[in-house]
């Protein structure tokens, strides 16, 4: 979609066209009123003529988040149900259910069971621009409920010239991640070295290749979607912020995909965790709690993407590093000798290395072009 000199095309003359109507009718136009025929417009670009998936699978999250309202489905039943059609695909058991987007949609249709309250209202506007958000249909960033209600509602839709340039500088330096860094280390290391027999040199170079590959792909689209966003007033959140300077693996991940960390941090973490916690044995071992919560947040991280090898791997290494230095800040609270060595400048620059090396291998595993 942001490959598309169309859709910058539409994106800006869109944003330009709400500014002036609302401007001839002295400022009437509401933010509802306008994303109702933004998605509307969204919906028909991005599945092009496609449209009985989508349907069915919007018709069926309405329903459950309905059904839960009306108190006729618990909270943990409507979750499971709307989790199902993204696990039958992840399973390879049902493909028919797959499209654009699902598993971001199932994210957002998630986020409205746990997060909406009654004062937020059942509008059907809201529920179907929220999820159909042309802007991060495709890959987010994860943009919270609670957040899209303060947004939508604002008084009246407006754009003014700094929102304007402040959203066409996002959105350029995302041009620039995406098409000019990623495209240069996809075709000059990536490409060429994924088809060369698998020797240590070429694992250290692939996953050094790779993950500053995903890091500028994938931030150069989370750029322009919030570039995007700005020109109609959303505050779809930062969803990178220079991980390469993370100090150790629990703040990588409030570095890398951070949208998609904090979304699992409160819809995985904290129920594990305060579930552990009302058992007598787990009140007493803390840090076992924490531990099995990291364990399965970081395991999602990357399981999410499918059940294939690759996948199931790369999530298990991203939670038992996390676990690792968990348990190495506990060992560090109870041993003075081992905080003041921590603390060394060595130490912390050597655990710096140590995080980006152990994330960097990870997300080689990840892409699935490495042995394992």
């Amino acid at each position: 979609m942001y490959s598309s000199g169309t859709f910058f095309f539409l994106l800006f003359s869109s944003a330009l066209l709400f500014a002036l109507v609302n401007r001839v009718l002295h400022y009437r136009l509401t933010y509802l009123s306008a994303f109702s025929v933004l998605a509307a417009f969204g919906w028909a670009y991005i599945f092009q003529g496609d449209y009985l998936i989508p349907v069915a699978v919007f018709l069926g999250f309405y329903l459950l988040v309905t059904l839960k309202d009306k108190g006729w489905l618990k909270t943990w039943q409507a979750v499971s149900l709307t989790l199902l059609p993204i696990f039958l695909v992840k399973l390879d058991l049902n493909n028919h259910w797959n499209m654009i987007g699902l598993s971001f949609m199932t994210f957002r249709a998630v986020d409205v069971l746990l997060y909406r309250s009654k004062k937020d209202g059942h509008r059907f506007l809201h529920y179907f621009c929220y999820l159909f958000m042309p802007f991060i249909i495709l890959a987010g960033p994860m943009y919270r409920w609670r957040t899209w209600i303060n947004d939508i509602n604002k008084p009246v839709f407006t754009l003014t010239r700094e929102q304007f340039l402040l959203s066409m500088e996002q959105i350029f330096t995302g041009i620039i991640q995406k098409y000019l860094f990623a495209t240069l280390i996809d075709t000059l290391v990536v490409q060429p070295w994924s088809h060369q027999p698998f020797t240590l040199s070429v694992g250290v170079v692939m996953s050094l290749a790779y993950s500053a590959y995903l890091y500028f792909d994938f931030a150069g689209y989370s750029n322009m979607a919030i570039g995007a966003g700005r020109l109609f007033g959303l505050n779809i959140p930062a969803n990178f912020n220079m991980p390469f300077l993370a100090k150790n693996p629990q703040d990588f991940w409030r570095r890398f995909h951070i949208s998609l960390s904090e979304w699992l941090r409160d819809v995985v973490f904290m129920p594990i965790y305060m579930n552990l916690m009302k058992l007598d044995f787990f009140r007493q071992n803390k840090t076992l709690a924490q531990n099995i919560g990291i364990f399965c947040t970081l395991f999602c991280m990357g399981a999410w993407n499918g059940l294939e090898r690759h996948y199931v791997i790369s999530g298990a290494l991203f939670g038992a590093i996390s676990v690792a230095h968990n348990m190495l800040q506990w060992s560090a609270k109870r041993s003075p000798v081992l905080s003041n060595w921590l603390d060394h400048p060595v130490s912390e620059f050597t655990g710096r290395i140590l995080t980006l090396a152990s994330a960097a291998a990870s997300l080689y595993i990840f892409s699935g072009m490495s042995p394992l």
